[in-house]
């Protein structure tokens, strides 16, 4: 990965008073190369701290620096937005066919036609649009409306890109297809860009992402390597979804902390009962799993029961 930070921060604070919320302190790295992840419940100050970072909301104290060691101040916010790529959670209908809005976009930043065409025919074929690209906004799906949306921001290269909710509206397999390209994007060898995301699809997001950011009520509880998300846990952490009851479930294990909402049952336990162990014993008391997940070292154990 690369050591560039395309954007850092350091004790970020916003406030709002009518509303009696406050986002930070927020202490943050974003480098090119890599993907960050920002996770936690609606109304935690997600969308918040990615205006912020876009430049599209400003912030009461703390630091930014953006495209290595160049703070905020030092810089015009017309250089700073011309680097930078915001995807708001709805995004705004086109009309007109797509190709053409592209090539609008690439006129708009000035970029000479023979080199606008080499960008838009590489971004068509790399995000697979080339069957969309003749089309209207009213004829394809939501996730190629977002695909052309991204394809959009990424003409003239952008260094940071971010990205508020943009798979929340989108099918499984549209969801992957989507982070797949932002991780193509990410490390591709002709770009220096870091990409920023908000979800509440929190697998996904750990799947895609090189860092995690959770948040909760505005404050910045856990920020750094998803590899080392529970790297020093004392517990073991399950969600299941079983055949076998609560009771029964007590009887097999009576030194595990159990928890159930609806059919969920939450598993906390100690580091000796891992979840081969657990889901073994399930099966072998004549059990079906209907859902599980090791949640040991995701934020999802994070959230509040």
């Amino acid at each position: 990965m690369s050591e560039l930070n395309l954007f850092s921060c350091e004790n970020l604070l916003k406030r709002y008073p009518s509303g009696n919320f406050e986002l930070g302190p927020i202490n943050l790295k974003l480098a090119a190369g890599e993907i960050t992840g920002v996770v936690g419940e609606n109304g935690n100050g997600k969308t918040t701290l990615l205006r912020i970072i876009a430049g599209e909301l400003s912030h009461d104290s703390g630091t930014m620096k953006y495209f290595g060691d160049n703070p905020v101040e030092f810089l015009t916010w017309e250089n700073i937005h011309s680097r930078v790529a915001y995807i708001p959670q709805r995004i705004p209908k086109w009309y007109g066919y797509l190709r053409t809005n592209l090539q609008f976009q690439a006129s708009v930043l000035g970029i000479k036609r023979q080199e606008a065409n080499r960008q838009i025919n590489e971004l068509i074929d790399v995000l697979g649009l080339n069957d969309y690209a003749d089309l209207k906004w009213s004829e394809i799906s939501t996730g190629y409306r977002l695909r052309f949306q991204l394809a959009k921001m990424l003409i003239g290269n952008p260094e940071l890109l971010v990205l508020d909710e943009p798979i929340a509206n989108l099918d499984i397999n549209a969801q992957a297809k989507f982070l797949n390209d932002l991780r193509i994007i990410a490390t591709g060898p002709n770009r220096n860009v870091s990409v920023i995301l908000s979800s509440q699809q929190l697998h996904e997001i750990e799947n895609v992402s090189d860092n995690v950011v959770f948040l909760r009520a505005g404050k910045m509880v856990f920020s750094g390597d998803v590899k080392k998300l529970g790297e020093e846990r004392e517990f073991n952490e399950f969600e299941v979804t079983t055949t076998l009851g609560m009771d029964k479930l007590k009887e097999m294990h009576p030194e595990v902390e159990f928890e159930q909402t609806g059919k969920m049952i939450y598993v906390k336990t100690d580091l000796k009962l891992s979840a081969e162990d657990f889901i073994t014993s399930i099966l072998s008391a004549g059990g079906k799993i209907t859902y599980f997940r090791d949640i040991s070292a995701s934020t999802r154990k994070l959230f509040k029961r």
